[in-house]
């Protein structure tokens, strides 16, 4: 119950989660053109259209990795940071690149993110402790005849 009280609090900040995983896509679009040489991409609400050595153009496309990108969304973030309307956005890898740069600027000082800093807290501070603690690992015993190694308490002081 613990566990579902917590997942409860997190869906606050579905709308942070869904805005980083649509930048995310514009890098892994960055990375592609960058694996295939492209310099330029056109990207519409129905198609992206890789301009390089060769030219493509998809609704979707999926990248080496794996990750698929799909025109809206991507169209519609860069609709976002772009600041104006267009039927069709041209970008080069390297504008794309600094637009990222700049989004995520704006994402770390944003008042979403602090609201999902404080909502951790209030989540760690809940189960008495932090939300990255791990159990801590038990040291491996020594085999039979090998000399143990003194811990760290064991060590004297310098």
């Amino acid at each position: 119950m613990d566990t579902l009280k917590k997942a409860g609090a997190m869906l606050a900040h579905l709308d942070l989660f869904a805005r980083m995983r649509d930048l995310r896509s514009l890098l892994q679009l960055a990375a592609h053109m960058e694996d295939r040489g492209d310099r330029v991409t056109l990207i519409s609400p129905d198609n992206i259209t890789l301009v390089g050595t060769e030219m493509s153009a998809q609704p979707a496309l999926t990248t080496a990795k794996g990750a698929t990108i799909e025109a809206r969304t991507a169209y519609s973030v860069l609709q976002g940071l772009k600041g104006h309307e267009a039927p069709e956005y041209a970008v080069t890898r390297e504008e794309l690149g600094a637009l990222n740069a700049r989004a995520v600027a704006d994402l770390e000082s944003s008042d979403a993110l602090r609201a999902f800093a404080d909502t951790l807290t209030r989540i760690g501070a809940a189960s008495g402790g932090t939300p990255t603690d791990t159990p801590a690992e038990r040291p491996a015993r020594p085999r039979r005849g090998e000399p143990s190694e003194p811990t760290p308490s064991e060590q004297p002081a310098a």
